[in-house]
């Protein structure tokens, strides 16, 4: 799924430079990063158990880094005090997705699946919590045009009559 959005995106993308940068991206991370990887544990490493311990630290040290990236909009959700950069969808999937993995690596007693999952489940529990804080807090006005839109409404509707509050912004 991500090699055909990323195709995708490489194909469609308006702006050359984001083209570009997305590829190198793509080349450096994704394939050299595997690479690497795959190298390293491949000749650099004896026995077995050494080599799932050392893949499963990568990938334990990735999930967590893929739970986490969503509070890298935080600030900004807090700075604007509205929800607006950060879906709520991604936020509780996320920590549903956590919590559902912790609980089977509990009953699985497995550390790998364990430290992970449940630090995305509490990441995920902090992000629900930010978004319930901020959920209906006013939206900062990002530009004048929107509030030029908003006294037109009000403009528009006064001279209708109209004054509930489906007409207010």
């Amino acid at each position: 799924m991500e090699t055909i959005y990323l195709v995708l995106f490489l194909v469609y993308a308006a702006d050359k430079g984001k083209r570009v940068k997305t590829a190198k991206l793509v080349a450096v991370l994704d394939i050299g990063f595997f690479g690497v990887v795959f190298a390293a544990t491949t000749f650099a490493i004896g026995g077995l158990d050494i080599k799932i311990m050392v893949i499963g630290l990568i990938c334990a040290c990735l999930s967590v880094f893929m739970y986490g990236s969503p509070l890298a909009a935080v600030r900004r959700v807090i700075t604007s005090r509205s929800v607006e950069y950060m879906p709520f969808f991604l936020s509780f999937f996320l920590f549903l997705n956590g919590g559902v993995w912790a609980t089977y690596a509990i009953l699985d007693k497995d550390v790998f699946l364990g430290v992970p999952n449940g630090t995305g489940c509490f990441l995920g529990a902090i992000q629900l919590v930010i978004y319930a804080v901020y959920m209906n807090s006013r939206v900062a006005s990002h530009s004048h045009g929107s509030d030029e839109a908003a006294s037109l409404l009000s403009s528009e509707a006064s001279k209708h009559g109209q004054h509930d509050a489906s007409t207010r912004v």
